[in-house]
């Protein structure tokens, strides 16, 4: 019995590996495919047609874009971890008033809809001059993305056994060198974890890509995919190809990053 269920469930787990796996695979096709045999019955290009990477790369100006994402992810990524390591701490470990509700109100905050704030913050980006720069992203993402960044953190610090700390402060450990010599290295894990969630989800952003940037100098990788079309059509080629090249940064970031994401943070941590 035991062996018949573990049949199905490799079998479940291949389906829905497949399932997962075609759209990418769909999507790599048609990049390779011109434009006249995106909508062909076969699947299989007849021949590998790279002109559409050679104009997302040297002809549309999408490198630029995707150097914009780089630069709004990675700084919105490292302000949110900054920022949300000393507050998921705080609410991890400290006791004060009004303790839940200000939880409960960055919970809130990570559903908040990001459209009903559009209309004010463009109001206010547009006064100060900043539309149309890497300032207009990154300070929404900044307050949209750090209550995630607090919420996951504050779990991942209430893991960390409070053992650790009580034998550092007894051996006369100060509270910021407890944070910045144990809480922290222990906390690698976690902080890269959320530093890649935050750099993702900035990466991804379209809304207030959209609205806050109008040129190329600050317009980032989803919005640019989008004006891959023409007048009266949709350059598939091209967009699919763009998605691709957009996708690759993200796929490294995660590659080289994931041995960080283990368990037994705490292995030999307390002083024997």
């Amino acid at each position: 019995m035991k062996k018949k269920w573990k049949v199905w469930f490799w079998l479940a787990l291949m389906v829905v590996v497949f399932i997962n796996i075609v759209p990418y695979i769909w999507t790599i096709i048609t990049s390779l495919k011109q434009q006249n045999e995106i909508f062909n019955v076969k699947i299989w290009p007849e021949s590998f047609f790279l002109e559409n990477y050679r104009q997302v790369l040297f002809e549309s100006g999408f490198l630029r874009n995707v150097w914009n994402s780089f630069v709004v992810s990675s700084v919105t990524a490292i302000i949110c971890i900054i920022i949300g390591v000393p507050a998921a701490y705080s609410f991890a470990r400290l006791q004060f008033r009004l303790k839940n509700t200000l939880f409960m109100l960055i919970l809130f905050m990570t559903i908040f809809p990001g459209i009903f704030i559009i209309s004010p913050l463009f109001s206010f980006l547009r006064s100060i001059g900043a539309i149309d720069t890497y300032f207009a992203l990154i300070l929404p993402y900044i307050a949209y993305f750090t209550p995630l960044v607090v919420w996951i953190l504050t779990g991942f610090f209430r893991t960390i056994p409070n053992a650790i700390e009580e034998v550092a402060i007894i051996d006369g450990c100060s509270i910021p060198k407890l944070i910045w010599k144990i809480v922290l290295p222990l906390s690698i894990p976690g902080i890269i974890t959320v530093g890649i969630i935050s750099f993702t989800l900035s990466w991804n952003e379209f809304l207030f890509a959209l609205i806050f940037t109008s040129s190329g100098s600050a317009r980032t990788v989803p919005v640019a995919i989008s004006q891959f079309q023409g007048v009266h059509s949709l350059n598939w080629g091209q967009m699919t190809a763009a998605a691709i090249v957009a996708t690759i940064p993200i796929v490294l970031i995660s590659i080289l990053l994931q041995k960080h994401i283990i368990s037994g943070l705490t292995a030999g941590a307390i002083k024997e």
